[in-house]
């Protein structure tokens, strides 16, 4: 809806006082929310956010408290990321809350140079390939080390693969096992029936 747009203030104070705008987004099967540039939650139109108790959602109340129950503002909040060359943040994460991985968009509200409210759209992703289909990008891995790159930061997968918020667990093919373990790999693979000469 709002993507890829600069909004400045006027138009952001104009959806703001506009009750019949935000009537409509109630019809929105996605989460809007609006919210000043301390993070305070001016409107949502609270779908898709069961996790959040009906006693926390108030207006008025900062996001983080809202959201998650916090006191402060949460360790990988977005709000740091904003300035005045970036207005829009795209990203997926895991809820800690519920486990649903949701699509985020958010979108700075600017003032000349300075920010004064976010436009934040959350949609519920139920898998990981929508993940994939809500990015639309390839993910980047060094033909070397194989490190992935996000945000001009490059990571292993362990840790790109946990920042989304994923488990896993570590194991040895039979390749890697035979070249590393040579005297034993095939008593242990014939062992498990994983045997392949």
């Amino acid at each position: 809806m709002f993507d890829d747009y600069k909004i400045d203030s006027k138009i952001f104070e104009a959806i703001k006082d506009n009750q019949d705008l935000l009537s409509l987004f109630r019809f929105i099967d996605f989460n809007i929310n609006l919210l000043d540039k301390d993070l305070n939650i001016t409107y949502s139109n609270w779908h898709n956010l069961d996790f959040i108790p009906k006693e926390r959602r108030i207006l008025g109340e900062k996001c983080y408290k809202v959201f998650r129950g916090l006191d402060n503002i949460c360790e990988d909040c977005w709000y740091g990321k904003f300035n005045k060359y970036t207005n829009v943040i795209k990203f997926i994460k895991k809820s800690p809350v519920d486990g649903k991985f949701r699509d985020f968009t958010v979108i700075s509200v600017f003032d000349k140079d300075e920010i004064v409210g976010f436009v934040q759209l959350i949609r519920t992703c139920t898998e990981f390939v929508e993940y994939q289909k809500a990015n639309r990008h390839f993910i980047s891995v060094c033909s070397k080390c194989k490190k992935v790159k996000e945000n001009q930061n490059w990571m292993s997968f362990e840790e790109y693969f946990l920042k989304l918020g994923l488990t896993f667990s570590h194991g040895i093919c039979p390749d890697c096992l035979k070249e590393i373990y040579p005297d034993y790999a095939d008593e242990i693979l014939s062992k498990k029936g994983e045997y392949k000469k």
